[in-house]
């Protein structure tokens, strides 16, 4: 029997972002027997897709949204299963599964770094074209700062409006803000060209403005200045849901038009919005270790050991910046692999603890029960695969 092989589209070899996310699949995929082929935006245009799909017949197929040229509609692939990363536009999906970045998490993790800082003002700055994410990253923004009674200046690209017409707008309209303003930009790129411009204009980025970007396309090839702090996300883990998607649609398992909405994983705290004594360079390396580590027995102890400072101080920078305990972390790693395990394998279930990296049989069935009102095995009986 042939190996399923499933395809991702649309996918920009040089974007570190969506090579993660690729990563992301292929380790769900190698638990299925599956393999992944990635096929790059100049090679799966709209026009090429049919013939993409008679000639290889992939068992299904995972489309990314960020940075198309077009559209690639579920029309296109006929009976053939597909779901789509970053994708915005419903009519596009038609139906399918979708994963996306949630614009209003997105939205809500730069108001809580900006804030802290009490500034005076706020703006947000769009992505060079009109896309329908970075609308709706805008939107989100000015709704939550206009819901804390402050008020936020916009500024978005026009339809048809070239790349260069909109940055020259761009450093018109940030040396034109209030001192003490506080700028979201929907995009490290955008940052970059914002943080160019009010160099050029005088303004001195944190002590005249603060400014967050969230990470984005071409990350090593078009990244924002490494002074700003940026607002990232879990790549990976969203690959990884995404062929998780694939896999319940192709079985039935999934309702029609079902979406699995991501926020960002943490904010890499950086000079342009330093200034508060708030410091989260180093959950990115913790974060790595975690999910590395987790289900081989790593401890919260073991974790802190490798940074220089007390286990209580790297407890409250972490979960300042990720929003849960590194406990809480460890604990979602290992649920993951429990969750697969009892799924997709025959693993028994007295193995599976510590498969998973827990102490014992009782605490991972501790865990099930307290958190899904279930034992492991009647968990198994209701989703096995």
């Amino acid at each position: 029997m042939r190996e399923p092989l499933v395809l991702y589209l649309h996918i920009i070899e040089s974007d570190s972002c969506q090579l993660a996310k690729l990563a992301g699949m292929k380790r769900y995929a190698a638990a299925r027997g599956w393999r992944v082929e990635s096929v790059s935006r100049f090679a799966s245009r709209a026009k090429m897709v049919p013939g993409l799909l008679s000639r290889i017949r992939p068992a299904g197929c995972i489309v990314e949204g960020a940075g198309r040229y077009d559209d690639l509609p579920r029309a296109l692939f006929g009976d053939i299963p597909v779901v789509y990363v970053d994708v915005l536009d419903e009519a596009v999906c038609g139906g399918a599964p979708r994963i996306v970045l949630d614009p209003e998490e997105v939205a809500r993790a730069a108001w809580r770094e900006l804030s802290a800082g009490n500034p005076e003002s706020y703006a947000v700055s769009g992505f060079v074209r009109p896309h329908e994410w970075s609308r709706s990253r805008e939107e989100a923004f000015r709704a939550i700062v206009e819901r804390h009674g402050a008020t936020c200046r916009v500024i978005s690209a026009h339809r048809g409006e070239s790349a260069e017409r909109y940055i020259a707008r761009q450093r018109r309209w940030i040396a034109a803000l209030p001192r003490g303003c506080a700028i979201f930009a929907v995009q490290s790129p955008t940052a970059r060209n914002l943080y160019a411009a009010a160099r050029a204009a005088g303004r001195h980025i944190p002590k005249d403005l603060t400014l967050i970007a969230t990470v984005g396309l071409e990350k090593d090839a078009i990244s924002g200045p490494p002074e700003v702090t940026v607002i990232q996300f879990d790549f990976e883990r969203i690959g990884y849901l995404a062929a998780r998607m694939l896999d319940q649609w192709a079985h039935g398992r999934l309702a029609e038009g079902s979406v699995e909405r991501m926020g960002p994983l943490y904010v890499d705290r950086r000079k342009s919005t330093s200034g508060r004594g708030r410091h989260a360079a180093f959950v990115a390396g913790a974060l790595e270790t975690i999910r590395r580590d987790a289900t081989n027995g790593l401890t919260v102890a073991e974790l802190a050991a490798r940074y220089p400072f007390s286990r209580r101080l790297f407890d409250m920078r972490f979960r300042e910046a990720v929003g849960r305990s590194p406990l809480e972390e460890i604990l979602h790693v290992r649920m993951e692999k429990a969750f697969t395990l009892l799924a997709q394998t025959r693993t028994s279930i007295g193995a599976i603890p510590a498969l998973c990296g827990f102490g014992s049989n009782n605490e991972l069935d501790k865990l099930f029960r307290t958190r899904l009102g279930v034992s492991m095995r009647a968990w198994r009986k209701r989703n096995a695969w």
